[in-house]
Formats: C-alpha cells, sequence, structure tokens
C-alpha cells in the first residue's frame, strides 16, 4: 500500500496519464478494475465547455517509442463528464479520480471544478499543455496567474490540488516552489515537450495542427532531471511522468524524487490485456530493495506505430451519388475487418477497412471535407496511409457455414469475408439506404455468391432487416448452425443481432464496430466502448459474448 495525498492509502503508485486511453468514463472504470497497480485514476483534462480539439492526423510516432501530438485538448466539457462517470462511481476499490481541469483564468478553473467537484477525488491542474493557445503553458507562465489559481482552488475546495508544469517554461523549479507556497498539495512533472514540428517527405507537416507535444522516450532524461530539481527544493509528493517504459525507468524516477508515477506513451499499441500485463511489469520497478534482472518488456515490437506509405490512386469509380469506390496501388495485406487510415496532406486523414487488399479497394461514401477530397482523387494522384489496425474478423470454423450482414460501407470489410472464405458463405445480405448504380450491383453479384442486395424504399429503412427475417424462418438450420458477421450502422446491426439472437448462441456473432477511431493506436480512446474497451485496438471485431462489462 502507498500513502496517497488525502493521507489515504492506495493499492499502488501509478496512473495513466492525463489524456491518454483511459479518456472516456467507460475505459476509466475498466482499467481501474482491472488494472491492480493503477492506485488512481486521472481524467482527461476537462474544460468548463466542450472543445473540439484539433482534427486528424492528431499524433505520430517519428521514432521508436518517440511521438508528436496535438489532440487540443479535446473533450466533451465538465458537465457531460459528471453525466457520463455517474454509473460508474465509485470506482473499484474507491480508487481516487484526479479530474485534470484546465482554464484561460482562475475564475474558470474554479467553475469547472465546481461542477466536476461532487466526483473527484483531487483536481490536477494543467498549466502545461504547449500546443493550445490561451491555455495549459499559456497560463502556467504567469506566475501570478498560477499563484491565484491554486489560492483560489484551496480556498474553495477542502481535496488536493496538483500542479502540472512544464519542463519548457526555464526554471520548473522556482515554478515549483511557488506552487508549493501558494498551497499545492502536489506536482505532477512533466507534460509534453515543445511544440515540435514534423514533416513528411514532400516538407508537408503531418499533424493537422501543424507543430504539437513531444512525448515517450525521448523526453525520460528531461523528465527525470526535471523531478530531481524540484525534488531537492520542494517538499510535497511528486507524480513523475516522462518516458516510463521499463522498471528501470520506475526505479530512475523514484531515485530523482517520485512518489507516484505517470504512464502515456509507452501504452501506444496496446489491447486492454497487454496493460495489464505491463503494468505487472513495470511493478516491478517499486521496491527499491529489489534488484532489477533487466526483465524483457511483455510485448516487444518492431518498427513504427504510425509509418506512412505513398500509394497512388488506380481508379475512383462512383457506386452511387454519395458513393465510391477508390482503387490503390497497395497490396499490404490485412485481415477481413482490419482497418487503415488513408492521408490526404494539408487535409487530414480517416480510418476505412478495405473491400479487397491486391489492390487494395476502398468503399467511401463522401460525407465531409477529406471524404469529399477523396471523392475528386484521380487516376495517378497520389495518397499515404498506414495500417493494418486492429482484430479482423476470424477464421471460422471449416464445418459451420457463414451469413454475412453489412449495411452501407460496412460492406467493404464482408466483401473482403467473402472472397476469402467464400466456399463457407452460405447467406450474405448487403444493404444500402439509396440506389446504387447497376455496374456495382453487377459487381456485388459477381464476387459474392448467393448474395443479396437489399435497397430501401424512398422515405424507408429496414429493407435488410425484413429479407433476414424472412430468410431466417425458411432456413431455420442454416442459422441454427451458422457464424455470423456484421458490420454497418449501429442501429442496423443491433436490429439484425437481436434477430439473430433466435437461433444463433452469442459466441458465434461477430460485429464489426464503427466507432469514431482518431489515432488506431489506442491511446486518444475517442473510439471507446460502452463496455471499457477501446474499439481501434481490442476490436473493431467483437464476440458478443466478449463485449461484456
Amino acid at each position: 500500500m502507498t500513502s496517497w495525498l488525502s493521507g489515504t492509502t492506495i493499492s499502488a503508485p501509478f496512473t495513466i496519464g492525463s489524456g491518454v486511453v483511459a479518456t472516456a468514463p467507460s475505459v476509466l472504470a475498466r482499467l481501474a478494475r482491472e488494472i491492480p497497480q493503477l492506485g488512481f485514476v486521472t481524467t482527461k483534462t476537462l474544460s468548463l465547455l466542450p472543445r473540439e480539439g484539433y482534427r486528424e492526423p492528431i499524433i505520430y510516432e517519428y521514432y521508436p517509442g518517440c511521438f508528436i501530438n496535438a489532440v487540443g485538448l479535446a473533450n466533451p466539457g465538465a458537465a457531460a463528464f459528471v453525466r457520463d462517470i455517474a454509473p460508474h462511481l465509485p470506482l473499484h476499490n474507491n480508487k481516487p479520480l484526479v479530474a485534470s481541469i484546465m482554464g484561460e483564468n482562475p475564475d474558470e478553473f474554479v467553475a469547472c471544478a465546481k461542477i466536476l467537484d461532487p466526483v473527484a477525488s483531487a483536481f490536477e491542474l494543467n498549466l502545461s499543455c504547449p500546443h493550445v493557445k490561451g491555455a495549459g503553458q499559456s497560463v502556467g507562465s504567469d506566475p501570478e496567474a498560477v499563484k491565484t489559481i491554486i489560492q483560489l482552488m484551496k480556498k474553495t475546495f477542502p481535496k488536493p490540488v496538483i500542479a502540472k508544469l512544464s519542463p519548457n517554461l526555464g526554471d520548473i523549479a522556482t515554478s515549483a516552489q511557488l506552487c508549493e507556497r501558494a498551497g499545492a498539495d502536489g506536482l505532477s512533472l512533466i507534460n509534453t515537450v515543445g511544440p515540435g514540428l514534423i514533416l513528411d517527405d514532400a516538407g508537408i507537416p503531418i499533424l493537422s495542427n501543424e507543430v504539437g507535444g513531444m512525448s515517450g522516450r525521448g523526453i525520460l532524461p528531461i523528465g527525470l532531471k526535471a523531478v530531481r530539481d524540484v525534488a531537492r527544493v520542494a517538499h510535497i509528493p511528486i507524480i513523475a511522468s516522462g518516458g516510463i517504459a521499463s522498471p528501470c525507468d520506475v526505479r530512475a524516477y523514484q531515485r530523482a524524487g517520485a512518489s507516484f508515477f505517470s504512464v502515456g506513451s509507452a501504452l501506444a499499441g496496446k489491447n486492454t490485456q497487454q496493460l495489464i500485463s505491463f503494468f505487472q511489469y513495470l511493478a516491478q520497478g517499486i521496491d527499491p530493495s529489489t534488484p532489477l534482472r533487466s526483465p524483457e518488456s511483455p510485448d516487444q515490437r518492431e518498427g513504427l506505430l504510425t509509418a506512412y506509405t505513398k500509394t497512388t490512386v488506380l481508379r475512383n469509380s462512383p457506386a452511387a451519388d454519395d458513393l465510391f469506390v477508390l482503387d490503390l496501388a497497395d497490396a499490404r495485406p490485412c485481415n477481413p475487418g482490419s482497418f487503415f487510415f488513408l492521408r490526404i496532406p494539408g487535409v487530414g486523414e480517416k480510418p476505412f477497412s478495405p473491400m479487397s487488399h491486391n489492390p487494395h479497394r476502398y468503399l467511401i461514401r463522401a460525407v465531409g471535407p477529406f471524404t469529399k477530397r477523396c471523392q475528386a482523387l484521380q487516376t495517378g494522384d497520389e495518397i499515404y496511409l498506414r495500417g493494418p489496425y486492429g482484430n479482423g474478423f476470424p477464421e471460422p470454423p471449416l464445418s459451420r457455414p457463414l451469413v454475412l450482414i453489412a449495411g452501407g460501407t460496412g460492406a467493404a470489410p464482408l466483401i473482403m469475408a467473402a472472397a476469402r472464405w467464400q466456399r463457407q458463405v452460405g447467406r450474405m445480405f448487403i444493404g444500402f439506404s439509396k440506389e446504387i448504380q447497376a455496374h456495382f450491383k453487377r459487381e456485388l453479384e459477381r464476387t459474392v455468391a448467393r448474395v443479396r442486395v437489399v435497397v430501401d424504399a424512398p422515405g424507408e429503412v429496414g429493407a435488410i432487416l425484413s429479407e433476414l427475417a424472412h430468410d431466417m424462418r425458411s432456413e431455420k438450420i442454416l442459422y441454427r448452425n451458422c457464424v455470423a458477421f456484421l458490420c454497418g450502422p449501429r442501429r442496423m446491426t443491433g436490429a439484425a443481432v437481436a434477430l439473430l439472437l433466435d437461433a444463433v448462441p452469442r459466441s458465434r456473432i461477430f460485429v464489426a464496430r464503427e466507432d469514431l477511431m482518431r489515432c488506431g493506436i489506442g491511446l486518444c480512446g475517442s473510439c471507446a466502448t460502452e463496455h471499457g474497451l477501446r474499439s481501434c485496438i481490442d476490436g473493431p471485431v467483437f464476440p458478443l459474448e466478449y463485449e461484456q462489462p
């Protein structure tokens, strides 16, 4: 057990850094329950009002274990967070919930904290984000503002207040002394370094915000120096962060003067089970009397998680008024249901699951600036892609027929599945909300055996569900023995699952979720499911029996 800031004890001295992985209440609660080494949990930085943040790309790994990111402090706002976290409280074993907050002035910090007060055990003041104008280190660079914020917070709330400081503002030890004199109960050192800039091979910034904070292995020496310098002059506990990726790093921060340890970028690419193993691994560094034998990390990997490949457009053909098929000169293999990010420099990037991988073919609906720009691409135009990411559909048992149910662009991964396991396809339904072009319908019918292409009548929805219900009544043996794969809009797949459960066990139904994915490597948490998994890394394909609380 470890003594916590409020005088209570916690199970272990670890947390996950603000804005990393546990950014959604469902994920935060699940990890608090499943990772014993998390002694307390920290929210993403919350603001008085919602913030959209920056568009993708928001993160890039420029060297193994080294990242640059600019999310823009995106968050739903304090009130929405209180509403969403309420069903998950109290956290497992009453673990403390540290609410990270931001503001442009002292009154805004206090107003945000008042909303969060009913659910927060402590407050972390973000005085250090390096890439958001008017907040973060813009506020933290003003000593009088910092002093006023801390004093107001301590006067208003009888809870621990933690100041998160930046190494970018010069003498961090003097800043720490100011915070301690103002009444801070603890210090969080450090936030990302920078901002920095990374360019692609054409000299164009990779991040949509152009510049971003740098994190990961490269800033470990900066974090260690900051903690040592502050520990020599301050007398309040320090939460260390910056490059922690091994028990040796934990031990080094401990020797520098830290009491608690916040882990961030090292969690990139790790699914929930790998996070559990990783914190067990890090915990070997806690006891200073235990010699470290350089234990191997449980998830050694090669290469960069976000490496882009430049490719060209082979063909761009319309499939409906707002639907098109984009063929790329790339043959990188993947499993049906896995996905890639496509990037157009200066425009952004979005994730798509291909309908074939040799060559890559994508079924895309033009709904926003990025997809409309994709719709305008011509043969020979260049585009970047990275991936594949996520878990695809599993290999179905040879003894069982496949039933495939797709809606809209969700048809793409199931078309690949039908091609890979074509001898097992017992039935396939593809539903569209609008008429598709005749040539595209003929292509689907040639490509996929036993396919039924269904188009909703004008002003109506759900034609595919009527077809499925009718087929289940007439082909009872097929459905009783099948494995079912689904992909499409949430309402459609949910209704289809409800029908299938009359004949198919949950363990033989697999759904590819269409969640908002912004990084693809499990760090930003935008794709959190209601049960606390991250769709981009734990999914996007889930068996119904697995995605449980």
